[in-house]
């Protein structure tokens, strides 16, 4: 099946216009932290106790771009290192109070650029579109990886 416009670009555009609209609305809102640093913290709130190996994992990036987000997040108070019980040489993270409270003012935030991008969605496409990511990520050969993002997607439902 052929479209017009190749899938790649139009999910890739699509993921820059999301991110944009939240940097912008974050810096609206006097909040110094990236998109990424969004994303690090919603995931420490699904999982507490990862380790900076398991964020590597899951956001599919290089370990020098996880240590300068994590340093400014445990910079900022948002974060602390707990010691890993099994292995004395790692890290746990974990959200502090204050990290939790600028979580929950981004996730609100999320909410609105979510509601405003998708305006005029009529609810029935909406679950068809939902549905083809779902297709697509499943078609993916790294059906495990994939796994690991469905289970966190039903956990932020």
């Amino acid at each position: 099946m052929k479209s017009g416009i190749p899938l790649g670009y139009m999910l890739s555009s699509s993921r820059r216009v999301f991110k944009n609209q939240m940097t912008s609305e974050f810096r609206k809102n006097n909040i110094c932290l990236t998109f990424e640093q969004y994303v690090i913290l919603k995931l420490l709130e699904m999982n507490a106790g990862f380790i900076q190996q398991d964020l590597v994992e899951r956001l599919q990036t290089d370990k020098s771009i996880i240590v300068r987000q994590i340093n400014c997040l445990l910079e900022n108070n948002y974060v602390v290192t707990i010691p890993n019980q099994e292995d004395k040489r790692k890290k746990n993270f974990a959200l502090t109070t204050l990290g939790a409270s600028i979580l929950g003012l981004m996730k609100e935030i999320a909410s609105e650029v979510t509601d405003k991008l998708l305006s005029g969605v009529p609810e029935k496409e909406l679950e068809i579109f939902q549905k083809v990511l779902v297709i697509i990520q499943n078609n993916c050969e790294n059906e495990q990886d994939i796994s690991k993002y469905n289970n966190d997607f039903q956990k932020y439902k």
